[in-house]
């Protein structure tokens, strides 16, 4: 097997002991080893990449690995370990099932945000966890219209901004704000510190949840020069949004796997 380990060894140094145990554990047991792989080795090919970390680290090479589709296995050295899921002192009995092909992946869905100016797409950008369109400074005022195979209706929505967020991202930033947290595949919408104002939505809604088939067309409406307006996926990624900026939020193509046992 040729396996990836990614560590980060600037923000938890405690982490560069453990993944060189695991990779003598892994060349000991015929496998070929690639530290923090590049995105050369990524597209190469790898059977898997292991992390050891919190779930910053594996937001960031789920975003790394999607194009390759290779699966991810978190070795928790963060706080929550929502994501991070294996404890170090199990690793070693979970690689002796992982390398007898003794385990299964799941995919987990992704989002992404297409961002178009004067009709032209400028950027594309997805996340494992949210979409998040928000202001600094003052209200943002953006227009969207949501569409699936059953309802499409408009909305205003009036606050800091707006949470688009996966079944796996339900239980982050969505949570905090005030979303439900997902058991089924599906995206839940949140008015960050505001509302949304629609005739098809009750008054005063603050969220919504809806299909992962739907889409969402997103229009920045009257951006006050001195607002920093951001689209930002995972926390990790960002770009400048403009004054008339159309968006369209949508289920990506790509996956993240993770393997599970």
């Amino acid at each position: 097997m040729k396996i990836g380990i990614a560590f980060n060894q600037q923000t938890k140094p405690k982490t560069k002991q453990p993944a060189q145990k695991i990779a003598k554990w892994l060349k000991d047991n015929d496998c070929k080893i690639y530290f923090n792989p590049t995105k050369k080795i990524l597209k190469n090919g790898l059977d898997f990449v292991i992390v050891l970390g919190g779930d910053g680290l594996i937001l960031h090479l789920a975003d790394q690995v999607a194009d390759f589709a290779i699966p991810l296995i978190g070795i928790n050295f963060g706080r929550s370990g929502y994501l991070c899921d294996v404890e170090y002192n199990k690793v070693f009995k979970k690689l002796e099932k992982i390398l007898k092909e003794n385990f299964k992946v799941r995919k987990a869905t992704r989002i992404q945000a297409e961002i178009f100016r004067k009709d032209k797409k400028v950027k594309i950008i997805s996340g494992l966890n949210e979409i998040l369109i928000g202001g600094i400074n003052r209200t943002v005022f953006l227009e969207i219209k949501t569409r699936d195979e059953k309802e499409e209706f408009k909305a205003e929505v009036i606050g800091d901004g707006i949470i688009i967020s996966t079944q796996i991202g339900s239980t982050a930033y969505n949570l905090n704000a005030g979303g439900a947290m997902l058991l089924l595949d599906a995206f839940s919408v949140v008015a960050s510190n505001g509302l949304f104002k629609s005739n098809f939505l009750l008054s005063n809604t603050k969220s919504f949840i809806t299909s992962a088939k739907a889409i969402f067309e997103t229009q920045i409406l009257n951006l006050h020069k001195q607002n920093l307006l951001y689209l930002t996926a995972d926390g990790q990624r960002s770009y400048k949004l403009e004054s008339n900026d159309f968006i369209i939020i949508k289920k990506a193509k790509e996956k993240t796997l993770f393997v599970k046992l």
